[in-house]
């Protein structure tokens, strides 16, 4: 009886081999042969290249400036946390608490329109790369 159930696997499992061996075979006749040599890229691709690993380059330097931006900032919020531990009064605390709120809010809107901002100028840059007749 195990014979049978593994005979009939073996028999699908090659017939399902089979079968996406044709199909493959039948997608790459879409395709030029292998053996066909490959174009060498254009001087506007190559500069197209260039321009892409350069503004890419860029963007991922000011990135890493606004990440490094926001761990001072989160430092320096926790440094401002243990300050307001240390008020002597209830009025000192609630000055310094809602003077730490205001910094944070005023920390995040900042980073918020930096990242903003950023991202504007990467779209500016990708379309540009994209659409100019020289890329």
């Amino acid at each position: 009886m195990f014979e049978q159930v593994f005979d009939s696997l073996q028999k699908a499992t090659e017939s399902s081999v089979k079968l996406q061996q044709e199909m493959f075979q039948k997608w790459l006749e879409v395709f030029p042969s292998a053996t066909s040599t490959l174009p060498s890229p254009t001087d506007a691709v190559t500069d197209w290249r260039k321009k892409w690993v350069e503004t890419a380059s860029e963007m991922l330097g000011r990135q890493k400036e606004l990440v490094d931006k926001n761990y001072d900032a989160g430092i320096k919020a926790l440094q401002d946390v243990f300050e307001v531990t240390e008020a002597k009064s209830p009025q000192e605390y609630q000055e310094k608490v809602v003077e730490l709120y205001q910094k944070s809010f005023d920390s995040l809107r900042q980073l918020s329109e930096a990242q903003l901002s950023e991202f504007k100028v990467a779209m500016e840059k990708w379309s540009e790369a994209m659409t100019s007749p020289s890329a």
